[in-house]
Parts: C-alpha cells; sequence; structure tokens
C-alpha cells in the first residue's frame, strides 16, 4: 500500500494551517502558540483519513492475497494502454499464466499452502517486469502480465526465469509448482481484451497438451 493519500492530505492541510495561521495573527490577532497545537491535531486526523483513502485506493486495484494488480484494474488499465502502444505504433503482449494442478496442491497440502504458492508465483511473476508492464492475478490461480516488450529474446528470459524460479519454490516447499503460460500479441492475434485472453487460453490449452511429451511451459519462438 503506498502513501500518495496521506501525502496529498497532509500537504493540503499543512499549507491551509500556514495560510491560517499568518491570516490570524496578520488581521485578527490570534495568539500564534494555539494554531500549532490546533494544527497538530488536524494533522492527526489527516492521517487517518488519508489512511482510509489509501487502503480503499488499494482493495479497489489489488489483490488482496498476492498484491498484484486484480481484474478490475486490468479492465480500467487495458483501453488507456491500447491508447499508448498505438500512439506509438507497438505491439502488446499478453501472457496467460495457469498454475497446472492446483486443486491437487490444495487438495494435498491445505488451503494455507495453496495460499502461500500463489503469493510465490505472484513475486516471480514481478520480479522480471519492465516499468509499464502490468501483472495482475485475474482468477482464483490465473496470472497474466501485459506487456509493451515483445521482444523475442526478451519474451524468451522472461520465460525461462519463471521457470527457474518455480524450480526452486518446488524445493522449497517439497512438491512440484509449475505453470503453463500462453501468449498473444495486440494487434496481430486481436484487438480486444476478451479476444486476446481467449487466443492466449488457446495456446496455453495447446501447450498443455504438447506437454504430455515436453516439459516446456510456453512457446517461446511463437
Amino acid at each position: 500500500m503506498n502513501y500518495s493519500g496521506r501525502i496529498v492530505i497532509i500537504s493540503v492541510v499543512i499549507v491551509m494551517i500556514v495560510a491560517l495561521r499568518a491570516y490570524g495573527t496578520l488581521y485578527y490577532n490570534f495568539p500564534s502558540l494555539q494554531f500549532p497545537v490546533v494544527g497538530v491535531f488536524i494533522l492527526l486526523a489527516s492521517w487517518v483519513l488519508g489512511t482510509q483513502y489509501d487502503r480503499l485506493k488499494f482493495l479497489s486495484e489489488k489483490d488482496n492475497l498476492t498484491t498484484l494488480y486484480n481484474r478490475r484494474f486490468i479492465l480500467e488499465a487495458f483501453p488507456k494502454l491500447i491508447t499508448s502502444v498505438e500512439r506509438r505504433q507497438g505491439q502488446l503482449i499478453l501472457y496467460f499464466i495457469d498454475v497446472d494442478n492446483f486443486k491437487l496442491i490444495n487438495d494435498s497440502r491445505g488451503h494455507k499452502i495453496g495460499d502461500q504458492v500463489l503469493q510465490r508465483i505472484a513475486n516471480v511473476l514481478l520480479l522480471d517486469l519492465q516499468k509499464k508492464d502490468l501483472a495482475a492475478r485475474w482468477a482464483g490461480d490465473e496470472f497474466l502480465i501485459l506487456s509493451t516488450t515483445t521482444d523475442a529474446s526478451k519474451k524468451e528470459v522472461l520465460i525461462r526465469h519463471i521457470q527457474n524460479e518455480l524450480k526452486q519454490a518446488s524445493r522449497e516447499f517439497n512438491l512440484e509448482i509449475s505453470v503453463s503460460i500462453g501468449t498473444a500479441v495486440y494487434p496481430d492475434e486481436a484487438r480486444t481484451l476478451d479476444d486476446l485472453l481467449h487466443a492466449a487460453d488457446l495456446d496455453m490449452y495447446s501447450l498443455k497438451l504438447d506437454r504430455k511429451n515436453t516439459n516446456i511451459v510456453a512457446r517461446i519462438d511463437k
């Protein structure tokens, strides 16, 4: 949770207190010592209000378990992201990430461990994000990344990194943790979020079928 609400409110209140103190002292001869005392109480109240604002903003944008962005935020941010991509005549790649056999993890190790696995995966996804990339928890065991970096080599680095980090996580939890990743590119394969998700989901499903004979997590050369 960031402090933007608290910072804005406190800044405004400080300016108001200084202005009122100067005005009262200059025109009404108010005792100047009263203003700091009153100001302290006003600042404390403002901090509490700012904290509530920041908390509500966090809950409206972030997933409470993983602290990644939530579905609602992505739905609101996607049109703005597309506008930026079109302005640069660029591309956008959507990574759709599904945790393999997550129900089995919950059933065999319990929901507490399942939640910890989701948190670990979320941390892995955040490690290699570029500045303008967005990572979100889309549903229970589904994640997505929206990235304007479509270079094949960087895509390979991201996927290999996820694969290697999850091998480490598997050792930490003493269970197999893996994901399947489907991808779709805007505007080459789809132009709406729903269509991108559908294309990436089909790619991921095809990958799951192929993984019966391979151990790849995504198609790097797609």
